[in-house]
């Protein structure tokens, strides 16, 4: 294989998992567990970790994140991640199918990951979940018939559901947000997952939504901390260094796929937002 090409990315599927959608992986220092996976790749389901002890780093999405001693952190579908080190981490990782995720749930964590990938919570909720991983670890590996899967299944919501409170908790005391202001947000950046190679426009984003562009750019910028323009272009930079270092697609291509005819232009946008030019930027992740 030649060095330094762009290797596709793997992908994971919840089907993978189980034939009931949970699997549960104990986090333990290299010599006495299996390590979480080191090599970049996607997954179509949650992960949800709970750190006991020691800490850890992973990238997501090309940015380094750290997990430390009573933190839970969240990896949503679709982002690109990988465990890059720890110092002695012990804990849990639940790996659940979406359907695991209500509604409310999803809206909790979409919210939470607008401004960290982890969380500290507090010491009952830590309890409370060290025991229900300690249960589902001992049924998940010998379960046999529909109705334990269903009680394995049940056991994954309440941990999930636990994660969401302290998730919620700590962000109403983090941000006060008005929860309006985070619906629109969210709303654009769904939005903007579906329609970003067909308009890189806020004023189309705000149409769709009912309201003004100013008004648009202004919740956008009080939640995230930057403007509507600002946070669609670093979307479309976030793909487009997906598709540089995991394609073998041309700077030319990404640029078509992104909507940007004018390939020059997206090379200078891209080199203003990342410091790199495409090119360099492949050149040094593929090292």
């Amino acid at each position: 294989m030649q060095k330094n090409m762009p290797q596709q990315l793997p992908q994971h599927k919840a089907f993978m998992l189980s034939d009931f959608g949970v699997r549960l992986r104990r986090i333990a220092p290299p010599q006495t567990g299996s390590g979480p996976v080191a090599y970049a790749h996607q997954d179509d389901y949650y992960i949800v970790g709970l750190v006991e002890k020691g800490t850890g780093r992973g990238i997501i999405d090309f940015k380094e994140c750290s997990f430390a001693q009573g933190e839970v952190f969240l990896i949503q579908p679709g982002q690109v991640h990988r465990f890059i080190g720890s110092e002695d981490a012990e804990g849990w990782m639940l790996f659940a199918d979406s359907s695991f995720v209500g509604s409310e749930e999803k809206n909790i964590f979409d919210n939470f990951l607008l401004f960290a990938p982890a969380v500290k919570i507090d010491g009952r909720r830590m309890g409370e979940l060290k025991q229900l991983a300690g249960i589902l670890a001992g049924r998940v590996d010998c379960i046999t018939g529909e109705q334990a899967k269903a009680t394995a299944r049940r056991l994954a919501e309440t941990f999930i559901g636990i994660v969401a409170e302290a998730v919620q908790e700590a962000g109403l005391n983090r941000a006060r947000h008005s929860r309006r202001h985070v619906e629109i947000v969210l709303s654009f950046r769904s939005l903007l997952a579906g329609h970003l190679a067909a308009n890189r426009y806020p004023s189309y984003y705000a149409s769709m939504l009912n309201i003004s562009p100013v008004y648009l750019n202004e919740v956008v910028k009080e939640v995230t901390g930057m403007s509507a323009s600002s946070y669609i272009r670093n979307e479309m930079v976030l793909q487009a260094k997906r598709m540089l270092v995991y394609t073998g697609l041309s700077v030319k291509e990404i640029s078509n796929r992104l909507g940007i005819e004018d390939c020059a232009y997206f090379s200078r946008l891209f080199t203003r937002t990342t410091g790199l030019p495409p090119s360099l930027f492949r050149q040094k992740n593929l090292e």
